[in-house]
């Protein structure tokens, strides 16, 4: 197991989103991405992690929003649970080299979280375990663990 300390941190306001097969790196989303690659490379650097993990890694997530579960209230509704953690993954690895993704230009002035940057995970394969759930709560936030991890091996297969 990985010496390196587990990476947590809590947000203000919803993680992004991930939908079908666009990117959150140039959609409305990236002002979402562009917060929490910021607070995710803020909380890396406090903890002493140089890199991003390379190995296996355990995600958790907690999300606190007052509507967990009406989603015909779309105003305040803040997502289904696999939405949340693909636009939370996609968030936290470089993104894809593909040149029809667009990048939103808000990347541009800090190359230290630009969608190059593999800033938590080099590939979200790394992640072999996840934790999610969603809780009411009046105040909209959600905390984020990304810890190393062993990889489980099933001793009959």
């Amino acid at each position: 197991m990985s010496s390196f300390p587990a990476i947590t941190f809590t947000l203000e306001g919803r993680p992004p989103k991930k939908s079908d097969a666009n990117s959150c790196w140039g959609s409305k989303e990236a002002n979402y991405v562009f917060k929490l690659r910021e607070k995710a490379l803020e909380v890396r650097r406090k903890v002493g992690l140089d890199d991003c993990f390379h190995g296996p890694v355990k995600l958790e997530l907690t999300v606190y929003a007052k509507n967990i579960t009406n989603r015909k209230n779309t105003h305040n509704y803040v997502s289904d649970l696999n939405t949340l953690i693909a636009g939370i993954l996609e968030s936290l690895q470089p993104a894809a080299n593909n040149p029809t993704i667009k990048i939103n230009p808000i990347f541009n002035e800090r190359e230290d979280i630009g969608p190059k940057v593999p800033l938590i995970i080099e590939d979200d394969a790394q992640v072999i375990t996840i934790i999610a759930k969603k809780i009411e709560s009046k105040i909209q936030r959600y905390s984020l663990t990304i810890s190393p991890t062993e990889i489980e091996r099933d001793e009959l297969g």
